[in-house]
């Protein structure tokens, strides 16, 4: 259906792109659309995320950092996309003002994975409440009891909390980013793209990093960021400024204008995409066999949320 459009915008999973690509590559070029796709949260620079979406006529980019692997990737692997440093499309309509005071952690699902680190996270904000008692703090919650989402949220704060005494001024909700927003004064997370957004809006913001760094955090990039914080030394009344520097790189923002962008998009034409090329260059991440065991494990742990995530939902459902 979708070679009846002009454009069409695509803002998926790395699987789902792979599929559309295979199938695009089918449509004759005189008939088919114009395909953009973009990212919409932090990569950090993360291959299969960058390379599953440059079968695309067009890929729109957050940051210079992700920007700068992508123009390697395409000589590498002589992909045909336009690779354009956009910058965070939030960054457009973000601007500093009066915010609130409250202090939000904010939640991420599978970040930190394993029960015991959601533990020690929740009683460190219970004891960062205790301790400023003159506070409100919110934990933020990604996934609410009966959202159905692609990734599980295994160990929920709301359960946990069952375990322990909240203080009063401590409350777990599921809200808007925006309701959030207005009533944020600290923003508080391991990894969340809320970090960013926080910044550009002026609202400080700390990265904790009692757990270390690593790839299962999504954290690793945030070294050198300058606003790395441990919950035993959070101090409110001097939050940490983000290296001017770093912000450059990976909270890029607007880069180039809408009138710009717009222009451009007249100029561009669909493109004549190697697929080939294409499934080698995203095949060089990660085999066939890999993708299946992964896909097989899912089906195995959780058969529903696998047939929610599948391409043949309309047909089960």
């Amino acid at each position: 259906m979708h070679q009846y459009y002009d454009a069409v915008i695509l803002s998926v999973g790395n699987g789902l792109l792979k599929r559309f690509f295979k199938q695009n590559a089918q449509l004759n070029i005189a008939s088919r659309p114009l395909i953009i796709t973009l990212f919409p949260g932090v990569v950090f620079g993360d291959q299969a995320s960058i390379l599953s979406r440059m079968g695309a006529d067009i890929v729109l980019y957050n940051n210079k950092h992700d920007f700068r692997i992508a123009e390697t990737y395409k000589k590498q692997y002589k992909l045909s996309c336009q690779n354009i440093l956009y910058g965070y499309s939030i960054f457009r309509h973000a601007s500093k003002g009066c915010h609130g005071e409250r202090i939000y952690f904010i939640d991420q699902v599978k970040i930190p994975f394993k029960k015991e680190e959601r533990i020690y996270t929740l009683k460190k904000l219970i004891a960062l409440a205790e301790k400023y008692p003159e506070k409100e703090f919110t934990i933020l919650l990604r996934v609410a009891d009966k959202d159905i989402t692609v990734h599980q949220d295994k160990h929920s704060y709301i359960e946990l909390a069952k375990q322990f005494q909240l203080p009063s001024n401590l409350t777990i909700e599921r809200k808007s980013t925006a309701q959030a927003f207005q009533e944020m004064g600290y923003c508080l997370s391991y990894s969340s793209t809320m970090l960013f957004e926080a910044e550009c809006k002026g609202i400080p913001v700390g990265v904790v990093a009692d757990l270390g760094f690593s790839k299962s955090y999504a954290n690793q990039h945030f070294l050198g960021s300058g606003v790395l914080v441990y919950f035993d030394q959070i101090d409110f009344t001097s939050p940490k400024i983000a290296d001017p520097d770093w912000l450059d790189c990976y909270a890029t923002k607007k880069v180039i204008t809408t009138d710009e962008f717009n222009k451009l998009l007249k100029q561009v034409v669909p493109l004549q995409h190697d697929y080939q090329e294409y499934l080698s260059a995203v095949n060089s991440i990660e085999s066939t066999k890999t993708i299946f065991l992964r896909k097989f494990k899912k089906l195995i742990r959780d058969p529903k949320k696998f047939f929610y995530d599948s391409k043949w939902l309309r047909k089960v459902i």
